[in-house]
């Protein structure tokens, strides 16, 4: 299983890398903004979204994060990128259950259902392998956020989103920025 979350981790910092890259050297060039590069970036793969105001949404707030990453080497842009689709993909489920059942009667099911609908919105066309990959993260974060439910109303918005934050970093798989995690074969 550990293979699977190195390889959707790779996948995601494959896919995303030159997204990072090229905001991050358009921004020290003085062109547009870091934000709007790389949400304009992200919206050149809109073509595999099905739902592209979602699909936006999701970038916007992708992107925002990793404005406030430092993208000085290839491994903080890593580091970036995975960390930022984590949180992004955790914050957005959650907002989502929110909009649309509210927390209160949000279930471990209904959990699960919008944590792999967040991942197929950005990666619409995964292999089994990335299925289980999505999966396994997803299971990850079902009773940490189902507990974080049942807290919540004691909680500031600050104390809230740092928790969310928390269950992404606890259930990101750990990748190797280095070219050998691309390379694993599966054990």
């Amino acid at each position: 299983m550990n293979f699977c979350l190195k390889s959707i981790a790779t996948a995601v910092l494959v896919s995303f890398s030159p997204l990072i890259v090229y905001a991050a050297e358009s921004e020290s060039q003085g062109a547009e903004s870091f934000q709007t590069t790389c949400v304009n970036t992200w919206m050149n793969r809109v073509n595999e979204a099905k739902d592209k105001v979602d699909y936006k949404d999701f970038g916007e707030k992708y992107c925002e994060c990793a404005a406030t990453q430092p993208l000085d080497s290839d491994e903080a842009v890593n580091k970036a990128i995975q960390l930022c689709m984590s949180q992004t993909l955790l914050h957005d489920t959650m907002d989502s259950l929110e909009e649309e059942i509210g927390l209160s009667e949000a279930t471990e099911d209904d959990i699960s259902e919008y944590c792999l609908d967040r991942w197929n919105l950005v990666y619409p066309k995964l292999s089994e392998n990335g299925k289980r990959a999505t999966q396994a993260y997803c299971e990850c974060a079902k009773p940490k956020l189902m507990g974080l439910i049942k807290e919540a109303d004691n909680m500031t918005d600050k104390q809230y989103a740092d928790e969310i934050n928390s269950i992404a970093a606890a259930c990101s798989p750990q990748v190797k920025s280095d070219k050998a995690a691309s390379n694993t074969s599966e054990e």
